[in-house]
Formats: C-alpha cells, sequence, structure tokens
C-alpha cells in the first residue's frame, strides 16, 4: 500500500467494517465465553482474509473464525518460522538478535530464581533463553512446537533438553517451580486449557513469567498488525482476568517500551476464582479497546513521527547486526560473544 492510497483512503476497509458484518462468534470468547462480537478487521497484515473480531461484553480479540487445532499444529511445527523469519534455522542476525533479547530477560527472571529451582521455557525457539540460562549456570527444560529451531537447539547450541513439542506433551505434574512463556501464550489455540496445565505443572506457590504482545499498541501501522500467528490479542484487563479464572494470582503486571508488551508475572494459588467474580476486572474495556483500534487509523499513524522514528530505528538496528555477526564463523561463538559482552546489569543496544 502507498502513502498516496493511504491519504486517500484514510479509513481502510482492512480496519472498518461494513455494517452487515456478523456479530455471533463461531468460537465463544475464552474469558467470560460471550458470542456476542464486533468484527475488527477482516483482512491481515499481508491483504489476505482473515477475521479478527472484539469480545463486546469482555474486550478479548481473537481470530474467529479458525483453522482446526490440527492444521495450527502442522503450521507451527513445520511452517510458522519459515513464514514469519523467511528461514527455516535463524539467520546470524536472528542469533544476535534473539541473544540480546534473552540476555534482557534473564534480568527479570532472577529475582524469582532460586538455586535448585526446576525451569520449563514454553516456545522456546532455538534455544537461546535456554543458553543464556546455561551461561549463568541454570539447568531448564525447553519445549518448542518447530522441529527445525528446536533441532537448531540441540545440533547447534547443544542444548540436549530442549524438546521438539507441545505444551500439553509436558506431563511432570507438580514439578517446575518457574515457567517462562515469552511472546508465546498469544499463538496458544486454547488458551483456559493451557493456562490449567501450566497450573497444573507447577508446584506449589509455583511462577509464571510470560510476555504477550498488547492490543492497546499502536507502534504497528493499523493495517499492518493482524496475522494467523497471532490467534488471541490481550491487553492487562484481559489476560488477568483469564489467569485468576484458571488458578492464578498476580503478582506483577506492567507495560514496556514504545511496544506496550504487556509483562506478568502469576502465581499458582489453591483455587481459580469464577467467572463471574472477575467481571470487575473487564467492566467497560471492550468500548476502551475498541476506542483504542478505532482512534488508531492509517492517517494519523502516518502523519505523526511514530512510524518514522521506528524505521530510523530498524535501520540503526540492522547495520549494528551485519557489524556484530559477519566475524563470526558458528552460532555458538556469536552467543558467547554476545553473553560475554553484555553481562547482566549493563546496558544493551536495542534490538
Amino acid at each position: 500500500m502507498d502513502i498516496a492510497h493511504i491519504f486517500a483512503n484514510p479509513e481502510s476497509p482492512i480496519l472498518m467494517p461494513a455494517p452487515n458484518l456478523r456479530t455471533t462468534a463461531v468460537i465463544p470468547c475464552a474469558v467470560c465465553e460471550g458470542q456476542q462480537i464486533t468484527v475488527l478487521a477482516v483482512r491481515d497484515r499481508h491483504g489476505q482474509p482473515l477475521e479478527n473480531v472484539l469480545c463486546r461484553a469482555c474486550g478479548l480479540v481473537w481470530v474467529d473464525p479458525r483453522p482446526s487445532n490440527q492444521s495450527l499444529e502442522k503450521f507451527y511445527s513445520a511452517e510458522y518460522r519459515q513464514q514469519y523469519k523467511k528461514s527455516f534455522q535463524p539467520k546470524p542476525k536472528h542469533l544476535y538478535r534473539e541473544t540480546l533479547r534473552a540476555s534482557a530477560r534473564l534480568r527479570d527472571f532472577l529475582p524469582h530464581y532460586q538455586a535448585g529451582m526446576r525451569v520449563l521455557d514454553i516456545g522456546a525457539g532455538a534455544g537461546f533463553f535456554s543458553y543464556v540460562l546455561r551461561a549463568q549456570g541454570i539447568d531448564s527444560d525447553g519445549i518448542e512446537p518447530n522441529e527445525h529451531y528446536a533441532e537448531f537447539a540441540r545440533s547447534q547450541l547443544g542444548l540436549a533438553s530442549v524438546r521438539t513439542g507441545f505444551l500439553l506433551d509436558i506431563t511432570q505434574r507438580d514439578h517446575y517451580h518457574l515457567i517462562t512463556i515469552n511472546h508465546v501464550f498469544e499463538h496458544l489455540p486454547e488458551p483456559r486449557a493451557a493456562l490449567a496445565h501450566m497450573h497444573s505443572l507447577l508446584t506449589v506457590g509455583g511462577r509464571v513469567l510470560m510476555e504477550v504482545p498488547n492490543i492497546e499498541a499502536v507502534y504497528h501501522a493499523p493495517n499492518k498488525i493482524f496475522h494467523l500467528g497471532h490467534l488471541y490479542w490481550y491487553n492487562p484487563a484481559t489476560l488477568t482476568a483469564l489467569a485468576a479464572q484458571c488458578g492464578f494470582t498476580l503478582l506483577q503486571l506492567d507495560t514496556h517500551g514504545s511496544t506496550q508488551h504487556i509483562r506478568v508475572v502469576l502465581q499458582k494459588s489453591a483455587t481459580p476464582v469464577a467467572t463471574t467474580a472477575v467481571a470487575h476486572l473487564v467492566a467497560g474495556n471492550a468500548d476502551k479497546v475498541q476506542a483504542v483500534r478505532q482512534g488508531h487509523t492509517v492517517r494519523g499513524h502516518f502523519l505523526s513521527a511514530r512510524p518514522y522514528v521506528r524505521l530510523a530505528k530498524k535501520i540503526v538496528q540492522y547495520a549494528r547486526e551485519y557489524l556484530a555477526t559477519r566475524r563470526f564463523s558458528n552460532a555458538r561463538e556469536l552467543c558467547d560473544a554476545i553473553v560475554k559482552k553484555w553481562p547482566l546489569g549493563r546496558s544493551q543496544p536495542h534490538a
């Protein structure tokens, strides 16, 4: 879509549903089980048909309808990384970028860790966070659906503890003290079942450290937000309400940076909270989310400084990645160099 088209069509049909669009969901809301919806978008960020809907009762956003769970498993195990990263295994720039991000995650992780704790990383990718943990002397298990990325973790980074598979493949009840799940929860087709399973895997008082995208964020252009990989979009209210219903107490919540990603620390509690008991958490939330999304227009986005600042940062980032990675011949050398150069507590370049 070029700039002339954007200004000629400021309210793109990608995000502005026609009055005759449906108002009933195919899939009930995962937070409140409601089915009264507003269609937020009818196409994905590539212009392909994909409907994302807003629950009019609580404000959760999800892909509706969506492929079967079997189709999604195949997509994530064999196709997702190729579609998203254009590669079956991480490129050098991804090695650099993701190891930096893993090091940044470590600073948030360590206050919750004590020696001897058992750790599980869900959606371990190519193993970068597990690798950074190991550099600190911390053992962890990892589960990753994409066979190519999981194999990379084992063969290139020496992480035998990263398995190929899905969350439900892990069956050790009351086993883990900490579960980390970073930009994975939004991909899961059954979020309530996923949280319930994580609850069963944790010891009494065990914690989940989670980060997800925020549906209220406006750093992407409005027509570049939705895609098949993100089956659900949360904001602080819907994520908190869902976690409470699945037996978790919220210990910490914050949004950070220009992305406004949501970070939460959840603690396993004895009993879940009834749906009716968390209604106050989402009261008025649907109107809030809809107002944010409708107020973020294509014209307004490109008339602001936001996309151009982001582009300038990306150019600097890509140049830094090129310079930082060109002298390394293998993945482990590159990851080791980053871990040594940016030890815990030092400032790191934006990744």
